[in-house]
């Protein structure tokens, strides 16, 4: 036993030198460490080393004495003032703690104390300022905000219930959901609930709840399920003024602002579920209808009296026939619908009475207005079986009544369709034409009549079609003057004549004048007075040697900047000719208020006359001569192709003539030839002489 009491001592230090050994690789592993687990390493190490010495010192001695170690070891061991020492460590050991606990841990723990207290303090204040939001957010939001159990009853509802369906919280809280909400969306809204107690996030579901006052209020709920709490948690926003604003923008996207009346969308729609109705679809006329002369009441009496038109023109319209809806696409222009109606001698008697009610006269802000309409009518199925067919062949009709005067009802044909296919080709080839350099000038002279000299020349366009040859003007200019091409056609135009007539003069032949005619489109770019300096600057032309020739067509469109125009280039020096006079009805205004140099009186009135004609067919021809002479005005007379035409103008006092008696339009090298043959006449008859 005293054998077993020895050893034991060398158990105990093999023990506390695992401790010490594992305390000593800690804190070298994590030198950082501080606070307790510093003091607590601090407190091992002090009694791991003083169990160290103190075992060692008991197991030494009580080795010596059982044998285990030299018996010299225990003589000195066994001196009472080694015996004390243990103790001595022990105190020692001791007062090395506690000197830790007093100047080291304790203001550790303390400051860690404080640390931690302020920690918890910040974090408990920002938790009650959570708490402090997220009351106010449920007391003063606008959504109403609800907690539900397991059942589908009211834990708790937010004020703002009173607001939304006319209830406070406390006479909702305890009663079921199905108590409010309206009876046909009970059934959707339990379905939502048990599909929020799957895990799904319910967001924007739409349920109606029926206010306090009666009246149903739409509701969008989003909200969660929470399966610790077993609880709904759901807000609701009120969707009435949304609704309202949904059905606005609903209304506004089918309906035109103005009018009030189904607008294109609604027409589109409407046209293909009548013909939806079946494999032979019941007929239906579609008929497009254009005021005439509108833009006239916008440009002078103004946009709010051409709105007020607009609405009883609608107004009109709508109550033609009970037979007919009228829709607006914009503008001026409107579409009738008249359903079970494949007729067309039936469409185009509704259609007469639409047009004589429009006819009346219409008072607008005191204004009295006359407006006139036309109307092409298309009828399915016969012309089309799409909303697209309908419309396109429609408008169709429409524009064949426009060129042909307006104010009528005209019913698509299949030669429409030809026909605009017709010109859509046709300006697909002008446009490749202008871009192949097709184009070319022909030049017909202008003569003096009294003694045949030449004075001028005409530049005339002619096409060299790849297959067709050299084109007229008669069989392209009309569809030219509309295309894209236009303005770049008649810039070229313009230089090219420039340039060949600088040419002629450096070429030594006599200084005649050139005129050139204009197309509507140089004027709507407002670039025509840059294009005639940059045309003459380029050639060298002087200005007196250009003659610009305008139409009744240009004369009377956008007049402000026509006129404008014209006198900027007359106050150049470059003169200004009317061409084809007396054939429209604003031909004597525009004398007065155009810039003008010269008349040019059309070859219809010049073919008319010869020795058998009688005295009135002349006498046009003779006042139109007579009024350019009082105006102080050069007089053209065009289309002269016999002698007795040339003899009578002559007569008359017309200036000069032009027409195929003197040359049909020439190529530039075959107007030089002649133009230089004509000098080498002159000549002779001057030798003559």
């Amino acid at each position: 036993m005293s054998l077993a009491a020895a050893l034991i001592y060398w158990v105990i230090i093999a023990l506390w030198g695992a401790v010490f050994a594992t305390v000593c690789i800690a804190f070298f592993r994590n030198p950082q460490t501080f606070g307790t687990t510093r003091l607590l390493l601090s407190v091992i190490v002090i009694d791991t080393v003083r169990n160290l010495i103190e075992n060692l010192y008991f197991g030494l001695y009580f080795g010596s004495q059982y044998g285990l170690f030299p018996a010299s070891i225990l003589a000195t061991l066994g001196n009472p003032f080694y015996l004390i020492l243990p103790k001595v460590m022990n105190v020692v050991a001791a007062s090395a703690v506690l000197g830790l606990l007093v100047f080291r841990w304790l203001p550790s723990a303390s400051r860690e104390r404080a640390e931690a207290d302020a920690d918890i303090q910040v974090k408990t204040q920002a938790l009650n300022h959570e708490i402090e939001e997220r009351r106010r957010l449920f007391e003063t939001s606008l959504d109403l905000i609800v907690v539900l159990d397991r059942a589908g009853r009211y834990l708790r509802v937010s004020p703002s219930s009173l607001a939304t369906i006319g209830y406070r919280p406390e006479e909702m809280i305890g009663r079921s959901g199905r108590d409010f909400v309206h009876p046909d969306d009970v059934e959707s809204t339990r379905r939502e609930l048990l599909l929020a107690r799957t895990g799904e996030h319910i967001r924007n579901f739409e349920a109606r709840y029926l206010h306090n006052s009666g009246r149903i209020v739409p509701l969008a709920w989003s909200g969660v399920w929470s399966e610790p709490e077993q609880k709904y948690f759901f807000f609701g926003r009120d969707m009435t003024e949304a609704k309202v604003v949904e059905t606005q923008l609903r209304h506004l996207a089918h309906f035109d602002q103005l009018t009030g009346l189904p607008n294109r969308f609604s027409l589109r729609r409407d046209i293909e579920s009548a013909l939806k109705g079946g494999a032979l679809p019941s007929p239906l006329t579609v008929a497009v209808l254009d005021l005439d002369g509108f833009k006239d009441v916008n440009d002078t009496l103004g946009h709010a009296v051409g709105d007020g038109l607009l609405q009883e023109i609608s107004a009109r319209l709508t109550s033609a026939s009970d037979a007919v809806r009228v829709y607006r696409l914009g503008g001026d222009e409107f579409v009738l619908l008249v359903h079970n109606c494949g007729d067309p001698l039936v469409a185009s008697e509704i259609m007469e009475t639409v047009l004589k009610r429009l006819t009346a006269q219409i008072y607008v802000d005191g204004h009295q207005v006359f407006v006139g309409a036309s109307i092409g009518l298309a009828i399915a199925p016969t012309h089309g079986l799409n909303a697209d067919d309908l419309l396109a062949n429609a408008d169709l009709a429409l524009y064949h009544g426009k060129a042909s005067g307006g104010r009528s009802c005209q019913l698509y044909v299949p030669t429409l369709r030809a026909g605009a296919q017709h010109r859509r080709e046709l300006d697909i080839e002008l446009r490749r034409a202008y871009s192949n350099h097709e184009f070319v000038l022909y030049f017909q002279p202008q003569v003096r009549s009294s003694d045949g000299v030449i004075t001028g020349a005409e530049a005339l366009l002619r096409w060299r079609h790849p297959q067709r040859g050299i084109l007229a003007p008669g069989a392209f200019i009309d569809a030219l003057c509309n295309s894209a091409v236009a303005a770049e056609t008649g810039r070229w135009i313009l230089a090219t004549a420039c340039k060949t007539a600088a040419l002629w003069r450096a070429k030594g032949l006599p200084p005649i004048r050139m005129g050139v005619n204009l197309f509507p489109a140089q004027f709507r770019n407002g670039s025509l007075v840059q294009d005639v300096e940059q045309a003459l600057a380029d050639s060298g032309l002087p200005a007196e040697a250009l003659e610009l020739e305008i139409t009744e067509n240009i004369a009377l469109g956008r007049e402000e900047e026509t006129l404008s125009a014209l006198k900027a280039l007359r106050a150049r020096g470059v003169a200004i000719a009317f061409d084809d006079f007396g054939t429209g009805y604003a031909s004597l205004s525009c004398l007065t208020r155009y810039p003008l140099t010269r008349i040019k009186i059309d070859r219809s009135f010049i073919q008319k006359i010869d020795e058998q004609s009688p005295s009135e067919e002349s006498a046009i021809v003779r006042s139109i001569i007579m009024m350019g002479r009082n105006l102080g005005l050069d007089v053209t007379a065009e289309g002269v192709e016999t002698a007795a035409q040339a003899d009578f103008l002559g007569t008359e006092g017309c200036a000069e003539l032009q027409g195929f008696f003197f040359s049909r339009p020439l190529p530039v090298d075959a107007f030089e030839r002649y133009m230089g043959s004509e000098v080498l006449n002159q000549r002779k008859l001057m030798g003559r002489k």
